[in-house]
């Protein structure tokens, strides 16, 4: 039983929190994306984290954007095994925090630019009822000890934990010509796990009533069974009350890295532009800063894998008329390179790189407003043995909508709203027995960008 429960609290945080991205990375980056998400070939200032090389594109001057995003997420797994006292289980993922900061100043060819957001996790999950792998373990107890009279379980289990991966971008862009730009960054990434949690009170109902297993065994089965088998009992009773003891964690994981970000914009006229973008590999190894360890499983200073996969994006626009614009974007993650830390090598957990797509409408009512609308679609490559109740991967259908206002010459802002359906699936956790897992999401944000 404390294995399941370290195994929670360790992993069940540390992927992704947020709707749109790979298994490791956040993509939803500004108030601008969540009410369009195609924005890997943007001129705005948002570019600094979507397209850095089309930068070059803004008037000359100073740029500051700043941007926060509400998010909420429902994860719920079903486990139809007969013994559990309940067989749906919901988490709550809430990000009430969600922020995404630009700076650029433009002069002449150049366009010197700084990012700060959150590009892995952010937020924070309770899991007031545990979860299938913990309660499928103590509900074992049921069936082992039935013939002594044994008929339920029940125990107290509680986890609270946020995760946070922030990146801090600085980057330059040049304008080689009128068609072509270039970009190069550097991103200082710092990741922040931390978690707290308790397994205590495991109970069995017996005859006598609620009590520890062990102690029923040995206060009370023990006295009424022939000398030959009560020592084995005996034994029974202490193996079982190492395995249901009380346990509590308190711990933080935390480790940086820097990686270089690449760009490249190519705008043949002024009507149609590209931007294309490469991340590097984020190798990241996170330390154990543990303050209680009931379980003997979390040891101060232990390092672990904890990777975000280098990822290339892709994207176009087009301006249809003056007061339309169309755009379209691919995220590709080379997930199979990457070591998230899990048991099983990637050979055998991910079949296929996660793929992102996103199209996207912007139509002009007047000079200063604009209303958007955008459909994104996430392709996990994940097989069935990558998933587990703690952490698993699921493509999804996201769909934004949202406006752009120039309140003056300085000043405009963003209002978008999404809202992300994920694709069912499962797994078989034991003969005839699956185990489902789904999501559903959505995010309100809002940005404010000035222009001096």
């Amino acid at each position: 039983m404390k294995k399941y429960f370290i195994l929670f609290v360790s992993l069940g945080i540390t992927a992704s929190m947020a709707y749109a991205g790979g298994i490791m990375t956040n993509t939803n980056q500004s108030a601008s994306y969540v009410r369009m998400p195609a924005r890997s070939a943007s001129l705005g200032i948002d570019a600094v984290y979507y397209n850095p090389a089309g930068l070059t594109g803004l008037s000359d001057g100073f740029h500051l954007s700043l941007n926060n995003q509400v998010i909420s997420q429902i994860r719920k797994i079903d486990n139809q095994l007969p013994l559990l006292n309940r067989n749906e289980f919901q988490g709550e993922v809430s990000a009430p925090l969600f922020p995404g900061i630009y700076a650029a100043y433009k002069t002449g060819n150049l366009t010197f630019s700084f990012g700060f957001n959150p590009v892995g996790g952010g937020g924070g999950a309770e899991y007031e009822d545990g979860l299938p792998s913990f309660a499928t373990s103590v509900a074992g107890l049921v069936p082992l000890l039935e013939p002594t009279g044994v008929s339920g379980y029940r125990n107290e289990v509680y986890f609270e934990g946020s995760s946070i991966f922030f990146g801090s971008q600085l980057g330059v862009s040049y304008e080689i010509n009128d068609v072509v730009s270039v970009s190069g960054a550097a991103r200082y990434v710092t990741a922040s796990n931390s978690y707290e949690g308790y397994l205590r009170n495991i109970e069995v109902s017996t005859p006598a009533g609620w009590m520890r297993p062990g102690t029923y065994l040995r206060d009370y089965v023990a006295p009424t069974q022939p000398e030959e088998v009560r020592s084995e009992t005996l034994a029974t009773a202490d193996a079982i009350d190492n395995i249901t003891a009380d346990a509590e964690v308190e711990a933080v994981q935390k480790g940086s890295t820097i990686i270089p970000v690449f760009g490249l914009s190519i705008k043949p006229n002024e009507r149609l532009n590209f931007g294309i973008k490469y991340e590097f590999l984020t190798r990241l190894e996170l330390e154990n800063e543990t303050t209680i360890d009931g379980t003997g499983m979390f040891p101060d200073g232990q390092k672990t894998r904890s990777d975000m996969p280098a990822m290339l994006s892709f994207g176009a626009a087009y301006k249809v008329t003056p007061r339309v614009n169309i755009a379209g974007g691919m995220h590709y993650y080379f997930d199979k390179t990457a070591d998230y830390g899990r048991e099983l090598p990637n050979r055998d957990i991910i079949d296929n790189n996660f793929v992102e797509l996103a199209l996207g409408l912007e139509y002009s009512l007047t000079e200063s407003f604009l209303i958007s609308a955008g459909y994104l679609r996430t392709q996990t490559g994940v097989n069935e043995d990558y998933h587990n109740d703690l952490s698993h991967s699921l493509s999804t259908n996201s769909f934004g909508l949202g406006g752009h206002y120039i309140i003056n010459e300085m000043v405009a802002v963003n209002l978008g709203f999404m809202r992300t359906f994920y694709l069912e699936d499962s797994k078989e956790v034991f003969p005839t027995i699956r185990e489902i897992y789904n999501r559903d999401a959505m995010v309100f944000a809002i940005g404010l960008d000035f222009r001096f």
